[in-house]
C-alpha cells in the first residue's frame, strides 16, 4: 500500500506501507523505486477526484510510472468521474484529465453503474459498488445516545453523515429545516462524523458556508455536531437520530458510502432521486455482482425527492416523522437492501478483476 502523509517513513516489508511526503513529481521515483523492490503483479489506485491534494500527477500516474520503467498493470477504481481542477482555465483539459487516466490504465473500476456507462471506457473494465463504511454492531442504546448528545425525549432528529463537500446539498437540507421549524416541529440537526475530511480540500470552504447560512436561518441552536467517531460511537449517533436527510446534488447512488451506511443502521432515508439506471454491458459485470437491476435505489428503500428542492424536502421529513410505522417499515428495507453489499464481497469482484488483467 502506498499513501501519502506529511512525514515520510518506509516499510520495507512486501505487505507493508510505504509512505510518501506528498503526491508531486518526486512520488513518481519514489513509488517506481517502492514497484521494483517489491515487485506486485498489480498496482491499484483508488482514485477519487478531490483526493490526493488534488494534484494532476494521479491522472498521469501510469504514464508516468511507465516513463520510470514500471511495466506493473495499472488499475484504476474510479470512485467519481467529477473534472479535477488543474489551473486557471484549464477547460477541457479538466475532463481530458480523467479520461487519461482512464485510457492508460490497464482496467478501470467504476462503483457507480451510471459512470461507468458514461464514460464509454475502451479498454477492460467492471463495475465493483462498495459497501457500507460502518454497520452497527450489537444494538445501540438509543436514550443513551441522546443522553450523551443533548438531546430531549421529544426532539425530532434529523441526522446528516459524511463529509461536508457542494455535492452534498446541505444548503438545501439547511433550508428545509428551517421550512419545517416555522411549522413548530421540535427539530434538531445532527451532523454526524467528520465533517471536512482530508481528501478534498474544497469541503473546509462548504462548511463555512453553511455555518453562515445556518446562522442567517437562525438554525445554529438546533444544530448539533459530533466530530469525528469512532465506529461504534458513529452507530451510537446515528441510533438517535429518527431520520436521515441527505439530499445529494447529483441524485443518489450506490458510491455514496455515507448513503449506504445509513441504510444499513435501519434508518429511513430523505434522499434525491438518481439518474435513470444505467444498462450494463455484460462484460463489464463481476461475480458476486452479477445483477445490477437488484442494487437499484428506488423509492422502496428511501423517500425520493428532486435535487436542491428543498420544499420537497421539508414535505418528505414532515410526513417520515408523523407516519413512525411507515418509517420504521422504509429503514427495514433499506437494510435489507444494502445486506448483499459486504467488504469480502467487494474484494472477491476486486482479485477477479484482477484474474481478468493477468491471464486475459
Amino acid at each position: 500500500m502506498i499513501t501519502a502523509r506529511t512525514e515520510l517513513s518506509r516499510d520495507e516489508g512486501p505487505t507493508g506501507v510505504h509512505t510518501l511526503t506528498g503526491w508531486g513529481t518526486g512520488a513518481i521515483r519514489e513509488i517506481a523505486d517502492v514497484v521494483r523492490r517489491i515487485e506486485p503483479d498489480i498496482l491499484h489506485l483508488q482514485y477519487q477526484t478531490g483526493a490526493f491534494g488534488m494534484s494532476p500527477v494521479i491522472n498521469g500516474l501510469p504514464l508516468l510510472l511507465r516513463t520510470a520503467g514500471v511495466r506493473t498493470p495499472f488499475v484504476t477504481t474510479f470512485h467519481d468521474m467529477r473534472a479535477p481542477y488543474l489551473l486557471p482555465k484549464a477547460g477541457v483539459l479538466r475532463s481530458s484529465a480523467v479520461h487519461l487516466l482512464m485510457g492508460s490504465s490497464r482496467a478501470s473500476i467504476f462503483t457507480d453503474p451510471d459512470d461507468l456507462e458514461r464514460a464509454h471506457p475502451r479498454r477492460l473494465c467492471a463495475w465493483v459498488p462498495i459497501a457500507p463504511n460502518v454497520r452497527p454492531t450489537g444494538a445501540p442504546n438509543r436514550a443513551k445516545a441522546r443522553r450523551r448528545l443533548g438531546l430531549a425525549t421529544g426532539d425530532s432528529v434529523i441526522a446528516f453523515y459524511g463529509f461536508l463537500n457542494s455535492s452534498k446539498g446541505v444548503d438545501t437540507l439547511l433550508r428545509a429545516a428551517a421550512r419545517l421549524i416555522c411549522t413548530d416541529v421540535q427539530l434538531r440537526l445532527m451532523f454526524v462524523g467528520e465533517a471536512s475530511g482530508a481528501s478534498d480540500p474544497t469541503n473546509d470552504d462548504t462548511g463555512r458556508r453553511a455555518d453562515r447560512l445556518a446562522e442567517s436561518l437562525g438554525l445554529v441552536d438546533r444544530i448539533v455536531t459530533t466530530g469525528p467517531l469512532p465506529h461504534a460511537k458513529l452507530s451510537e449517533a446515528l441510533s438517535a437520530a429518527d431520520l436521515a436527510v441527505l439530499p445529494y446534488t447529483d441524485g443518489a447512488s450506490l458510491r455514496r458510502g455515507s448513503l449506504l451506511t445509513c441504510f444499513a443502521h435501519g434508518l429511513p432515508v430523505v434522499t434525491t432521486r438518481p439518474r435513470q439506471a444505467a444498462t450494463l454491458r455484460s462484460e463489464a459485470l463481476v461475480a458476486p455482482f452479477w445483477e445490477p437491476t437488484s442494487l437499484q435505489i428506488d423509492d422502496s428503500v428511501a423517500s425520493l425527492v428532486p435535487a436542491g428542492d428543498d420544499a420537497a424536502v421539508a414535505r418528505a421529513i414532515f410526513r417520515l416523522l408523523n407516519d413512525p410505522s411507515a418509517a420504521r417499515a422504509l429503514g427495514s428495507r433499506a437494510q435489507a437492501f444494502v445486506e448483499p453489499l459486504q467488504w469480502p464481497s467487494v474484494a472477491e469482484a476486486t482479485i477477479e478483476v484482477y484474474r481478468r488483467v493477468l491471464f486475459a
